[in-house]
């Protein structure tokens, strides 16, 4: 007996809604092949197969008319299953269609192979054996073959024609290669470009052709050649004929439609992307994806206006019209509630459309960010969603298994009668119908999951859109954007809100709506404004002090460049306002940042942004990946900046919200700037290298010193740095376009670095570079080889400098040469030294710091005595003066030196958790200071209830008094150990040299 390979699940098996019907085409059918092959008889009279047959014949009258019109098709289909039949149609058709010169053949062929497609996919979809998503694959396949070979046939016809030159050698046959230089597009939209096609489906198209690729040679104008081209491959698919039709074409997704022809030029898509396209037109851009001709030019055509679709910020405005389009699409319809009679499953409340623009906002909104979201299937964009912790799992669940569930509704409905419906029927015997044909045994089973999967559907849709179409205005407080004096009791209101000085707000409020700030001279963005005021009343009402917070808000919205934007951003998540409230009411220097980078908010949307911290290598990474975004090398230097300002200002919100420590912060500060050293290095160095080539056997070292060596970065720290190079030999020459000599060379190379960290673009700049560690500090060359750098730190360095190299740490550039420049600090730093020496210099120097620094401010941690600089000479003095034979002792982390110093026995137990105690404290207290105000706390400037609370809760204390109490303790104790251990012995020491004297 012939062997069946189509599996069928019986029990998921449609029963025939019109029995008769069914039996009768059995029957007829039943003999019309048995004068035919036998294979096809006997897997006829099997029964698994008779109940298939009579699932089709009792249910669908198109599918019934396609198995008498493809009996071979069927028995494929049948003996071998639908990967091996639709594998075969493919064969066939790639290898008969280039060979069809006739237009009318050419239209039969593609005709006819749909009647084949349509019987395969149908019958695996009815048998259980394909999912829906190989359903839609399959169709979408079909769809994307048919226009390919379309297009490759009007080609080849005008090349004929002698209209356009040949793309391959004169009379080839019409096969798909013939367009890929032909400089013709045609893009797949929708439901084709997401490789989502129903039974019945519209294919969206546009098409575009390049006018300096195609090559045109006919006597008529070369646009009208294109249009012709173009309403000639709309014939071929669209044109019904005895044999039926192929797809048809919808060209009304192109660039306004109504103006343009149905063939455009890509300059001029280009450009009115570029400058009037529409947020609908960004979500239709989505799903796009070159199905026919010019492969790589389309391809080349969506890259350049990624841009367009993919906002590098959030952009919640696009919501707004997306819901705007969808609530303009059941007003056309009038689509009535949700109901299972009548329902219109795609475009209907709850439908189909609900889910697309469901994931599609989403994607609008967040795809410039994540571009994990630029995905074209629905089912997939859900699985990303939640992969991002965007929507729940329960969210994920429930939208794609209405997805598949409207989407097979959707099939059975089309597949019937080769009908374009997406609507249940109104009467009950139609419902009763389509319900039979997906399986159900009662008409209630069905209803009733309809109506639980578009509720479902609905209520998301609903959540998503809610503040971009709900929020009202409260009357109350929007009468404080009219002209009239302010009643008491609305003064009375705004201060039961926190307000001290209502009347100030008033004054506020009143001021915004003129439109005197750049950002609310639009209608929309004093709109948008007017219904925000109850919210942002309410948030900074909650801050320390409302009335200071309010005015350092105006002063914010005095900065911003526009505001519907951000307008936008807050009407859709007002816990965002909550957190500018808080940052304008206890971080000045936060503030000030985010003012000029408002839409840094986009990243606390982020998923991560308050639970997690990057630790370095997802840094490195996450930066690398970034940057491999970039067009050149102006793109490294925006994507840059705007990448480390987010994570600065990530950096700043998790220590203002107590959920890192000050430690913790400089610890990320410091990371993020090794990860931006790093990142920049290799971009720097390719750009520089297209003019001067490279130095065969070189490479440059970048060497972290002061605070970004001992890995305590501040929000507002500078980058001290030295360049060492490895070099073959002084003679050596890199080997570009404009060679230069290897001092020269690399000269130049660190300038470029320096430049590429610190220029100022449009996204602010990344940080100031100190070089003046570098060895004969500004005097000396920019970059120095490691031979010069070993000999200047062992023959001429000045002992202050061993004293810095102490902190020096390499951060970036080759291993083995970071390597070995480590390696060579240690070295330097174990030189035998002159004790007395060592301890005068240090001594010494601190001494001219105070004269010059000195602070009586107990909270300008760094300079006031018995702070963080007599910590950092502590550890730098016995680190000299012991460190010969004591390679164990050494580290640029001051911390740890105390740590390693412990481990020597050189001091007792309980001095060093003294010096290590008060470094911890002192430290977070600086890098609290620097993040929240810029710069050194002083109570009697910033002493507010919200700093002060804050300040105490980044240090771990109870209260400000204790805090003060215990700082003050600190600072006493470690200028009573620094006398002690250094003071006082270098005071009784012989007369010494200035401390400008060689390290030895």
């Amino acid at each position: 007996m012939q062997d069946l390979d189509l599996p069928i699940t019986l029990d998921k098996l449609p029963k025939p809604y019109d029995t008769a019907l069914a039996r009768q085409k059995l029957e007829d059918w039943q003999d019309e092949i048995a004068a035919g092959p036998a294979a096809l008889a006997e897997m006829a009279a099997r029964p698994e197969v008779e109940s298939l047959m009579l699932a089709v014949f009792g249910n669908s009258p198109f599918l019934s008319m396609c198995v008498f019109k493809a009996p071979e098709t069927l028995e494929i289909l049948l003996a071998r299953g639908p990967d091996a039949a639709m594998q075969a149609l493919v064969q066939d058709l790639r290898s008969s269609l280039p060979a069809i010169e006739a237009q009318d053949s050419f239209m039969r062929a593609l005709r006819q192979a749909r009647i084949r497609v349509a019987l395969i996919t149908g019958f695996a979809d009815i048998a259980g054996a394909w999912t829906l998503e190989q359903v839609t694959t399959a169709l979408s396949d079909f769809a994307e073959l048919a226009v390919d070979h379309a297009v490759a046939h009007i080609l080849r016809a005008r090349m004929v024609a002698g209209d356009l030159e040949w793309t391959l050698e004169k009379g080839s046959p019409a096969i798909p290669e013939l367009g890929r230089n032909a400089g013709y597009i045609v893009l797949g939209m929708g439901k084709l470009g997401g490789r989502e096609l129903n039974y019945s489906s519209d294919i969206d198209l546009i098409v575009l052709f390049d006018p300096e690729v195609i090559r045109y040679v006919g006597r008529r104008d070369a646009h009208d050649c294109f249009i012709r081209m173009t309403r000639d491959l709309v014939k071929l698919l669209q044109e019904r004929t005895a044999d039926g039709y192929v797809f048809r074409v919808d060209l009304q997704l192109r660039p306004d439609p109504g103006a343009t022809p149905v063939a455009i030029s890509v300059d001029a898509a280009e450009i009115y992307y570029q400058s009037v396209g529409l947020n609908w037109e960004r979500a239709a851009m989505i799903k796009a994806r070159p199905v026919g001709g010019d492969l790589d030019a389309g391809n080349g055509f969506l890259d350049r206006i990624k841009a367009f679709v993919w906002r590098k910020h959030l952009d919640y405005v696009a919501l707004e019209d997306i819901h705007a389009m969808k609530a303009r699409i059941h007003s056309h319809h009038r689509h009535q509630g949700i109901r299972a009679a009548g329902q219109d499953v795609k475009l209907g409340p709850g439908g189909i459309r609900e889910i697309e623009f469901f994931v599609g906002a989403h994607q609008l909104i967040s795809g410039g960010r994540m571009p994990e979201l630029r995905v074209q299937q629905t089912l997939v964009g859900l699985e990303v969603l939640r992969s991002l912790d965007i929507i729940s799992d329960e969210d994920e669940a429930e939208l794609s298994d209405a997805y598949r569930f409207l989407r097979s509704v959707e099939h059975r409905l089309q597949m019937t009668r080769d009908e374009q419906t997406h609507k249940v029927p109104e009467k009950p015997e139609g419902v009763a119908a389509v319900a039979a044909f997906l399986g159900y045994a009662e008409t209630a089973g069905f209803e009733a999951d309809m109506l639980r999967h578009l509720g479902n559907v609905r209520r998301r849709y609903d959540d998503l859109f809610r503040d971009a179409h709900t929020v009202s205005e409260d009357e109350h407080w929007s009468r404080l954007f009219g002209a009239a004096e302010p009643s008491a009791e609305m003064l009375t209101d705004i201060a039961a809100l926190g307000f001290d000085v209502p009347e100030t707000v008033v004054d506020l409020v009143r001021s915004w709506s003129t439109g005197r700030f750049r950002a609310l001279r639009t209608e929309r963005a004093r709109g948008l404004l007017k219904i925000l005021i109850p919210t942002i009343l309410d948030a900074f009402g909650k801050t320390a002090e409302p009335t200071k917070a309010l005015q350092r808000f105006n002063d914010f919205l005095s900065r911003l460049p526009s505001g519907v934007q951000l307008l936008t951003l807050f009407q859709a998540n007002p816990k965002l306002l909550e957190l500018v409230a808080e940052i304008l009411g206890t971080a000045p220097a936060l503030s000030d940042f985010l003012a000029h980078n408002h839409l840094l908010l986009d990243s606390v949307l982020s998923p991560g942004f308050m639970t997690r911290l990057p630790g370095e290598r997802e840094l490195e990474h996450d930066l690398d990946h970034t940057l491999s975004a970039a067009a050149d090398f102006q793109d490294v230097m925006d994507l840059s900046r705007r990448w480390a300002n987010e994570r600065k200002f990530q950096i700043g919100v998790q220590l203002l919200h107590d959920i890192i420590s000050a430690a913790d912060a400089a610890a990320a500060h410091t990371a993020l700037a090794e990860a931006v050293v790093r990142g920049m290095l290799a971009p720097v160095e390719e750009d520089f290298a297209r003019r001067h080539g490279r130095v065969t056997g070189g490479g440059l070292a970048i060497v972290a010193m002061g605070s970004f060596g001992g890995s305590e970065t501040t929000f507002t720290s500078d980058l001290d740095l030295i360049f060492i190079y490895r070099t073959p030999g002084v003679d050596a020459v890199s080997d570009g376009e404009k060679p230069l000599p290897v001092s020269q060379y690399y000269g130049r190379l660190g300038q470029r670095i320096i430049n590429a960290l610190t220029a100022l673009t449009g996204e602010g700049r990344l940080y100031e570079v100190d070089m003046q560690l570098r060895p004969s500090g500004r005097a000396g060359p920019l970059a120095v080889s490691v031979e010069g750098f070993e000999s200047y730190q062992r023959n001429q360095a000045w002992l202050w400098e061993h004293m810095a190299l102490t902190r020096a740490r390499p951060v970036a550039g080759p291993l083995d040469l970071m390597a070995e420049v480590d390696n060579l600090i240690h070295s330097v730093l174990a030189m035998p030294r002159d004790a007395d020496r060592v301890l005068f210099t240090v001594a010494d120097m601190r001494r001219r710091l105070a004269a010059e620094f000195g602070t009586e401010n107990p909270w300008s941690v760094k300079h006031v005595r018995g702070g963080l600089l007599d910590l950092e000479f502590i550890g730098q003095y016995l680190q000299l003066r012991h460190g010969m034979g004591n390679p164990a002792l050494f580290s640029p982390r001051t911390l740890a030196v105390f740590e390693n110093i412990l481990g020597t026995g050189l001091i007792t137990t309980s001095l060093a958790d003294e010096l290590k105690q008060a470094w911890v404290l002192m430290d977070s207290i600086r890098g609290f200071s620097r993040q929240t105000l810029g710069g050194d706390f002083d109570p009697a400037q910033h002493g507010t209830p919200a700093l002060l609370a804050a300040l105490t809760r980044a240090t771990g204390y109870d209260s400000f008094g204790a805090l003060e109490k215990a700082l003050l303790a600190h600072e006493t104790r470690v200028r009573q150990i620094f006398d002690e251990m250094i003071t006082i012995p270098a005071s009784n020491l012989p007369p010494q040299e200035e401390p400008n004297v060689k390290a030895t």
